[in-house]
């Protein structure tokens, strides 16, 4: 029987979702070697690296990192987080470690050993690289500008080097910088001998916490458990949720552009022979993932993001007459219409908006139940959810507004909007069960603050106006002039808001690789130590990541993220004899950004047989995505199939970087519409053959 050697948990998907503290509770019975949790990421747009400021409310983020420290001294493990302050920079870090000390305080926290590590990289030193023609684009990404990276504040994502070396000096809290996400869980793994292979596959579906899970969410607890035979087991501490092969599987395609190959500082994470198992009907294992040690540029590659200010932000929103939208020009933002894609909803496609809004005595208390209600509907996770990466979609970065009302009192938008059916139907039951999730862990929020859920669809539309300029009197010459065009077409109903201040505009001015190895080993991720009694932190030293090679070399297999399980054009013989619903043959069908320059699309389906039919059906090759998705064929990254999982993972270009002044959906999550809508062509086909299509 094999024996287990470590085991891990992830307390959510980032910290400030929130989690059940009965859920990691019962994560920590028994052996736990870390508590880890992902602290942030560059998903919500560029404003919070450039600003600083954390995407989730103080209050969630203090009181999950106050039950991770709590098991952490029930348990002796290490408590490790990365991306600190949701952007990873300088200010972020330093926001959260204000809030750890508040925690150390109140929880008694004596002799501690607190890691800090820094991300953050002078804007000269990269521009030296830039001169030299040395940094690598990541796809279609930011024009490279010298003066703009000089007013951009710029971070690296580490890997796991800098948290090894922390580990080894026996630290027992790490607070990181920007970081890659799985890096915070394969650290210690790689530390203690483990295969970094499944080392690294166990990381990615940990990140996110229970949303590999069914249902998923990444407001609760999964658990790791490795094993000295290489595998690798996944338990849900929630009796509600379950582990399954396919969603473990469909997890560890997410958020990437190729199912089988993940690109990480150290190397490449090759999963085309990875298996997936259940040892029961709660638990899934995983085996035989590779990492593979590779030519340039892997090892060393740092991803570096910079994010420079645009200028402030104007925004309005107008609910106007269904009578009037044919009068509205077709470019502009419309929920009902096109709030969600700049397409144009078609034929039988409805489009929802969601506007959050709130009113309270206070700005803080009319934010804070905007931030709640949004954050958990976009999360939510329901029975036949199939848009697993967010409900709803996002037009602005930061996503609320927040306002003085004509009443005196304090006000807070957040526009969103939806295309996804299978949301519609279950839309009642979501907002139901987020109040419910809001009142049981946030009671006070409810008691501050009032809220509303205004739909907007195309008998109630509601035009979204925002206008970008560095220039205060441009700024507002401009959106009065958007204002005008558009209330000479369409008289505002009761309930608009207009000329509101948003928050300023960012974008990203980089996203590029750098490859330089003496600056990456030499400069980068400095490491300082304190020692902790609770809130009083004391300096102790500082030193330098040591680094060392990890993985396989001489790998044999295809490394080309462009041609690896390509599906290739191959017409069927002969006239379907049928067709079926695509809703009907898949448990998952959802999009995400797969960085700010990619949109990834996932299908998963029910079965073998479903998944050959789709794949026989010859619609989901290059060309025919292409066609599909209104998209050029030469912004199709690729279209693959997945045998391990039944699935289908498709990758473009995004259509704009993502956060730009006229993005829609900033985290990529509801632009699966017209996948959703399709209908399958059935060919009589023996099972088998999709892996030599």
């Amino acid at each position: 029987m094999a024996k287990l050697v470590y085991r891990v948990v992830s307390a959510c998907g980032a910290l400030g979702y929130g989690f059940p503290r009965a859920s990691l509770q019962a994560a920590i019975e028994g052996r736990v070697d870390a508590i880890v949790s992902d602290a942030g990421s560059m998903d919500a747009g560029p404003y919070y690296l450039g600003t600083g400021e954390e995407y989730f409310e103080r209050e969630a983020v203090k009181a999950d990192y106050l039950h991770m420290v709590e098991a952490g001294l029930q348990t002796g493990s290490p408590v490790i987080l990365g991306s600190c302050g949701m952007a990873g920079g300088r200010r972020n870090l330093a926001w959260m470690l204000e809030v750890a000390k508040e925690v150390f305080a109140e929880l008694g926290v004596k002799d501690a050993k607190v890691a800090v590590i820094d991300a953050e990289l002078d804007a000269e030193l990269v521009i030296d690289e830039l001169r030299k023609g040395a940094l690598r684009p990541t796809g279609v990404g930011p024009a490279l500008d010298e003066e703009a990276l000089r007013q951009s504040v710029i971070v690296g994502q580490m890997g796991i080097h800098p948290l090894i070396t922390a580990l080894d000096s026996g630290a027992r809290y790490i607070f990181a910088g920007r970081a890659c996400d799985i890096a915070l869980f394969a650290a210690d793994m790689v530390r203690r001998g483990i295969d970094p292979g499944i080392a690294y596959h166990v990381g990615h579906v940990l990140e996110c916490g229970a949303l590999a899970c069914d249902p998923g969410t990444p407001s609760d607890c999964l658990v790791a458990e490795l094993y000295d035979d290489g595998s690798a087991v996944f338990v849900a501490p929630d009796a509600n949720r379950r582990c399954t092969p396919w969603s473990i599987a469909a997890h560890s395609l997410y958020e990437e552009s190729h199912p089988q190959l993940q690109f990480y500082p150290e190397g490449i994470l090759v999963m085309d022979k990875t298996e997936f198992f259940a040892p029961d009907a709660r638990t899934t294992g995983i085996r035989n993932s590779r990492f593979v040690r590779s030519s340039k540029p892997w090892p060393w590659s740092i991803k570096l993001e910079g994010a420079r200010r645009l200028g402030a932000r104007k925004v309005s929103l107008i609910h106007i007459d269904p009578a009037d939208l044919p009068k509205i020009p077709p470019e502009v933002l419309v929920y009902g219409r096109n709030g969600v894609q700049a397409r144009a909803v078609e034929g039988e496609e409805r489009e929802l908006g969601i506007i959050v809004e709130t009113s309270a005595a206070s700005a803080e208390a009319a934010e804070t139940l905007a931030s709640l209600l949004t954050h958990y509907l976009i999360h939510y996770g329901y029975p036949g959810r199939k848009a697993t990466a967010g409900n709803i979609a996002y037009p602005l970065s930061p996503n609320l507004v927040s306002f003085r009302r004509e009443d005196g009192r304090y006000g807070a938008i957040v526009p969103s909007g939806t295309r996804d059916p299978v949301f519609f139907a279950n839309y009642g039951k979501v907002k139901a069960a987020v109040i419910a999730l809001i009142e049981a862990q946030f009671p006070e929020a409810l008691v501050q603050a009032e809220y509303r859920l205004i739909d907007a669809d195309a008998a109630h539309p509601a035009v979204l106006l925002r206008t970008i300029d560095d220039d205060p009197a441009k700024l507002a010459a401009r959106h009065a002039a958007e204002i005008d065009a558009i209330t000479r077409l369409a008289a505002p109903k009761a309930g608009s808001h207009l000329n509101l201040d948003a928050a300023d505009a960012y974008e990203w001015s980089l996203y590029h690789l750098l490859q330089n190895e003496e600056v990456i080993q030499r400069t980068m991720f400095p490491i300082t130590y304190f020692r902790a009694e609770g809130a009083a932190w004391v300096r102790e030293g500082s030193e330098r990541p040591r680094y060392f090679d990890i993985g396989v070399t001489g790998h044999e297999g295809s490394l080309d993220d462009r041609t690896l399980s390509l599906i290739v054009d191959a017409p069927p013989g002969g006239a379907p004899h049928g067709e079926q619903r695509l809703l009907d043959m898949a448990v998952v069908i959802r999009s995400k950004d797969a960085g700010i320059n990619r949109l990834t699309f996932d299908i998963v389906f029910n079965s073998a047989a479903d998944y050959e039919a789709a794949l026989r059906s010859n619609l989901f090759h290059k060309a025919g995505v292409a066609k599909i998705l209104h998209v050029d064929a030469e912004r199709v990254v690729g279209s693959f199939f997945v045998d391990s999982c039944n699935a289908i993972k498709i990758s473009i270009d995004r259509p704009n970087i993502s956060a730009s002044p006229d993005e829609r959906d900033v985290f990529g999550a509801q632009q699966q519409s017209k996948i959703e809508g399709l209908r399958i062509p059935v060919y009589a086909h023996p099972l088998g053959g999709s892996s030599v299509l």
